[in-house]
């Protein structure tokens, strides 16, 4: 009979430490890469709007060089202010299911009217001219990461939350329903439910900085690489912060194990005393 006890309170603790992983780390996906705001204060953080500005301008100047054109074009046909607003849209098109499109007009619109103070168009070059203009606008939505597929993203965007609420759902009732078992189970000896959470938390905590510290060990985040380096620099940012929020979390976690296993370890060494006492 004892061997049974055993065998189903040793299941209900490893239940109670898989569902701490799962809650921690649906806690900390949802507050960070599923989060927009999270995401646009990483941006900001790592001058992801500025750089990506310069890009933009370096791109365009790469266009003057073979158009033979005067880089004169170029001034002032867009502002950092806008470049952040398309981006931010971008942002929200796939966090939130927006559709807007990203509108080149003002930017086509200051460079005709550079193009037209050269006074340089004319019906032999007028449809070069043309086709300049529309390079400049599609290099700046390529360059913002513009694409026709935002709503797709936020399809799938939609079905992980979806899904990771349900599991979410189902993990904090077989939590409640595990604990109240455990609780059922160390009735008569109230102090082995703290020593059941110590070593649960205990275990959890060592699964999370283990496998944070075998990612860090053995892939090189720094040396990821995605589109651009603007953007692989933010990605890179993100991928740590996330990682150093689970190892914060697992470092809490061990130390609140530490502390109630060490709690059960007075109280039963309280206790043996006074049942020795009582012998005597």
């Amino acid at each position: 009979m004892k061997v049974l006890t055993k065998t189903i309170k040793f299941i209900l603790v490893t239940i109670l430490t898989i569902c701490l992983i799962s809650i921690g780390i649906i806690s900390i996906v949802s507050s960070t890469i599923l989060d927009k705001t999270y995401i646009t204060e990483k941006m900001e953080e790592t001058n992801f709007y500025k750089e990506t500005y310069e890009l933009v301008k370096s791109n365009f100047e790469k266009y003057i060089y073979q158009s033979g054109l005067d880089e004169e074009v170029l001034e002032n046909i867009c502002t950092e202010e806008k470049l952040q607003k398309d981006i931010n849209t971008i942002i929200s098109n796939i966090y939130d299911g927006t559709d807007e499109k990203i509108d080149t007009t003002e930017i086509e619109t200051n460079l005709n009217a550079n193009i037209d103070k050269l006074g340089i168009k004319n019906s032999k070059n007028q449809k070069a001219i043309e086709q300049f203009v529309k390079h400049i606008c599609d290099e700046y939505t390529e360059t913002i990461i513009h694409t026709k597929y935002e709503s797709q993203i936020n399809a799938q965007y939609q079905k992980v939350i979806s899904l990771l609420t349900k599991i979410h759902n189902v993990i904090m009732v077989i939590l409640i329903i595990d604990a109240i078992l455990l609780i059922i189970m160390n009735k008569k000896t109230a102090s082995k439910i703290i020593q059941d959470l110590g070593i649960a938390l205990f275990s959890s905590s060592i699964f999370k900085l283990s496998v944070c510290s075998i990612i860090m060990s053995k892939v090189n985040i720094e040396g990821i690489k995605i589109l651009n380096d603007i953007f692989s620099k933010t990605l890179v940012t993100i991928i740590t912060d996330v990682l150093t929020k689970i190892i914060s979390l697992g470092i809490g976690a061990l130390l609140i194990a530490i502390i109630l296993i060490i709690i059960y370890a007075i109280i039963s060494v309280n206790k043996k005393k006074e049942e020795e006492t009582t012998d005597k």
